[in-house]
């Protein structure tokens, strides 16, 4: 194998080694993010259950209301049942009485519904209180540990960074030029090793003329298809 090759091939390996680890720091913000956006979902929960609770609590302050007006007039009407004149009076007073008394028994029973709605959103708001409680937990301390972590990616971006740079040396220009354009532009891959007689990543044939050279491995050879350079075979 030329010794250019090998230094190519140990330069993609460390710049690949470079490239996860800047993926990996690129990747901290969204996981931060993630948690925050955790935390906002547990709240808007919260705040939602929370509405609820107080719309049913003014609910059955309503009702209460209602039906302590429904028993006064209830009991206003029995008062004056000993007032009437005639028998049609009096049923028409008994009428208005059962009226009254029935509304009063609807809005107990309505009464009770709302209680144990109530008493089943005041679980939900505890659960849900619970959860952002955890949210907030999982953010705070999350946070430090993708801080800590944001850290030690830095250092290992620059050590990889002074390796990799070691490792471009004693590669010409032109052939880094080119390499550093492969490399951007075929996915990290800029040399590629020679598979069932083909290009490693696109997998174009090579000619019996070009699997002679490969098989010699004196020459650079790069791929007629995606020019990436190609690894020589090793010689039979």
């Amino acid at each position: 194998m030329l010794p250019e090759i090998a230094s190519l091939l140990e330069l993609q390996r460390r710049d690949s080694a470079l490239v996860e680890t800047k993926r990996r720091l690129a990747e901290l913000p969204k996981r931060r993010q993630a948690l925050a956006v955790a935390l906002e979902r547990a709240r808007t929960a919260l705040q939602g259950i929370q509405r609820e609770l107080d719309a049913a609590r003014l609910e059955r302050r309503r009702l209460e209301k209602e039906v302590e007006g429904f028993q006064a007039e209830a009991a206003r009407l029995e008062r004056q049942l000993f007032d009437v004149k005639t028998n049609d009076e009096f049923t028409a007073m008994r009428h208005q009485i059962a009226n009254a008394q029935s509304k009063r028994s609807d809005g107990e029973t309505a009464i009770l519904e709302t209680m144990e709605r109530e008493d089943s959103l005041a679980t939900g708001v505890k659960r849900v209180g619970a959860d952002v409680a955890e949210a907030e937990r999982a953010l705070r301390e999350g946070g430090l540990a993708l801080d800590a972590e944001g850290e030690a990616l830095d250092a290992e971006a620059a050590d990889r960074a002074r390796h990799r740079d070691e490792g471009r040396v004693p590669l010409a220009a032109p052939l880094l030029a080119k390499y550093d354009r492969l490399f951007a532009g075929r996915e990290g891959l800029a040399v590629v090793a020679i598979e069932n007689n083909a290009c490693g990543a696109c997998h174009r044939a090579l000619t019996a003329h070009d699997l002679q050279l490969a098989r010699q491995g004196e020459t650079m050879l790069s791929c007629e298809a995606c020019g990436r350079i190609l690894a020589p075979l090793t010689r039979e």
